[in-house]
């Protein structure tokens, strides 16, 4: 596990007042991760007024300028803001995603704002909650674990045209089983690495010496059907000859002896006890104190907490068939596989169970080696290995220093060396020297001619060129400034960052997000992030503000630089959109003096420039021929 420490957002979407898995998953990650040294804050809805009212206090206070961030630096880790107040909505069919209302929007964005995350660790992202603020606010890489399993799961499909742009935003995505990943796949394909929840083998230990009295056998779940209640209660009228006394305990929630206590056969009918929903040190002795746990779910598993927790408190598991479950129980060897929904089947790989502790003791010692891998500080060295992996694209912060000399560069124009523009180089540097521009970087597409032309005509107008090219990539168009020669069009994204650097130049990355130019994808620009040096963050030819807005989260997200550029392509375009630097002595110097820039606009009408672009490129031409 690296040594860095970080500081981790990590969110869920569903109530911190239920104790879902989801939740409990987060909180044992965050607790490890707080003990190792990280600077942890758990994000999450909440049903409880008084933390709610906290949290607002504290958002205040930030927004009053009474308080720098919305926890204090020695505040001990992990932390928790709890975002909003909830409501629930259907989300599949045992679970109520919890959504919450309009003031978390600003809620989060104070949070994302002033903490200054390393790195969002977002749980279910996609659920209708809070991970659906936090994807437009962050600031920082994203990291998605997708926990649910369910063939019928709609909610992936109904919300795939708007969050396809944003899962391939996502740094590194974590799936809780091989069931969970499938899910979440076929939907939005990508590279999931497989992190399985985990267990506390301290809480969940074998006893030290059984306690005396009749064979035991627990039930864990929700009240759902899906969980297979009924099924094993039906199994009972099959397991009542030839056996010696047992009882059965069903846990899990309050509403489950209403619901199924009349399936329960006659002859059962003092030895079956419902427990209702039961605290986690309550839940882990029934566990010591069983012989036999039986989940006999009909689907939609993903962890298998109950057979983790079973397996590492020493008892023997008999399990239904299903993905999820699967992954965890090697039939025969760390227990029991049976079909779904048979009940006799249930009962017969019950039977051999209560009756030969031999079987029961070898599935058991079984178990609990297989549930080793399954530790807590096993799992967050997983999660520690991608988050390393995922800080690892960020790159350090600038170091500030005294500002030498303000200069206005307007860092992204063409000449009549761009097929699309008719502006001559001179005419370019003569109107630039007029509006008080100091540096001009000439970024021809797929030329570097312009910018040579440029830099060898600069000193007649007092107006320094960048030699620049803006080239057409299979995948998407980049820009290098600081060349000595073109750059062929058509390579790869990565193949012309190398070229731009075989050069020594710097990349600079042009309206990344504007999807009416030719832009490389979110996945090319996360998967390149390393060699990027500039991002534009405002262009002032693009037609929606929201496209500039991204690109600045986008640089702030992994601290790269950012700059603007008027796109000119028509010499009232030019200086429309500057950046405000830091002198500099060369490309070494260049981004480090960008580390205090600021933007400087000066709009003028689209329409405008667009209709004169129109005719000096294509109504000029026609005449002239």
């Amino acid at each position: 596990m690296s040594a860095a420490r970080y500081k981790i957002g990590m969110l869920t979407p569903y109530s911190w007042t239920v104790p879902t898995s989801v939740n409990r998953h987060v909180q044992a990650l965050a607790e490890r991760f707080s003990a190792l040294g990280h600077q942890v804050t758990v994000i999450a809805p909440s049903d409880d007024k008084a933390a709610l009212r906290a949290a607002r206090r504290r958002v205040r206070a930030v927004l009053l300028g009474e308080a720098p961030a919305v926890f204090a630096q020695d505040e001990p880790s992990p932390r928790y803001f709890f975002a909003g107040g909830t409501y629930p909505v259907r989300h599949n069919r045992s679970l109520r995603v919890i959504a919450a209302p309009v003031d978390l929007i600003s809620n989060i964005d104070v949070l994302m704002e002033s903490e200054e995350l390393d790195l969002l660790h977002l749980h279910e992202p996609f659920a209708p909650s809070l991970g659906w603020t936090a994807l437009r606010h962050a600031k920082c890489p994203l990291v998605a674990t997708f926990h649910a399993n369910s063939e019928r799961l709609t909610q992936y499909w109904l919300t795939r045209p708007i969050f396809e742009h944003f899962f391939a935003s996502f740094d590194a995505v974590i799936a809780t089983s091989q069931a969970a990943r499938d899910t979440a796949a076929r939907t939005f394909p990508g590279d999931y690495r497989i992190v399985r929840g985990g267990v506390d083998l301290g809480r969940f230990r074998p006893a030290e010496s059984r306690r005396p009295g009749p064979l035991r056998m627990l039930f864990v779940g929700a009240e759902s059907r899906r969980k297979g209640l009924g099924v094993l209660l039906r199994a009972l009228r099959y397991l009542e000859e030839g056996l010696p006394p047992f009882t059965l305990d069903v846990c899990g929630a309050d509403t489950q002896e209403p619901r199924f206590a009349w399936v329960v056969p006659p002859a059962f009918a003092r030895r079956v006890r419902f427990r209702g929903r039961l605290s986690n040190d309550a839940l882990a002795e029934l566990y010591r104190d069983a012989d036999v746990v039986c989940a006999p779910s009909a689907g939609g598993e993903s962890t298998g907490a109950v057979l983790l927790e079973a397996m590492g408190s020493g008892t023997a598991v008999v399990a239904t068939r299903v993905p999820g479950y699967d992954e965890i129980v090697e039939d025969g060897r760390n227990g029991v596989l049976v079909a779904v929904r048979r009940a006799r089947t249930l009962a017969q790989a019950l039977r051999p169970l209560l009756l030969e502790p031999g079987t029961r003791e070898r599935y058991a010692r079984e178990g609990l080696r297989r549930v080793q891998d399954y530790s807590w500080e096993h799992v967050a060295g997983e999660v520690a290995e991608v988050y390393d992996r995922v800080a690892g694209k960020v790159k350090r912060r600038p170091v500030s220093r005294p500002r030498q000399k303000e200069l206005f560069a307007d860092l992204h124009v063409h000449s009549h060396h761009s097929a699309d523009c008719a502006v001559p180089v001179a005419d370019l540097l003569a109107r630039a020297h007029e509006l008080g521009i100091d540096v001009l970087a000439i970024c021809d597409h797929n030329s570097a001619a312009g910018g040579l032309e440029g830099r060898a005509l600069a000193s007649r107008y007092g107006v320094r060129v960048i030699v620049g090219e803006e080239v057409k990539t299979a995948e998407g168009e980049l820009i290098g400034l600081f060349l000595e020669e073109t750059i062929p069009g058509g390579m790869s994204f990565a193949e012309t960052i190398a070229a731009i650097r075989a050069q020594e130049g710097v990349v600079y990355v042009p309206h990344p997000f504007d999807r009416l130019h030719f832009v490389p994808s979110r996945a090319v620009l996360r998967d390149n992030v390393a060699g990027l040096d500039v991002v534009e963050v405002f262009n002032s030819r693009l037609a929606f503000p929201a496209f500039n807005e991204t690109a600045e989260r986008f640089a702030r997200r992994y601290r790269i630089a950012a700059a603007a550029g008027s796109d000119a392509h028509v010499l009232p375009g030019l200086g429309t959109a500057m950046t405000a630097m830091d002198e500099f002595a060369g490309a070494g110097d260049f981004v480090a003096a960008l580390a205090e820039s600021r933007i400087v606009r000066r709009p003028k009408s689209l329409l405008y420039l667009g209709s004169l672009k129109f005719l000096q490129t294509k109504v000029d031409a026609i005449g002239r021929r």
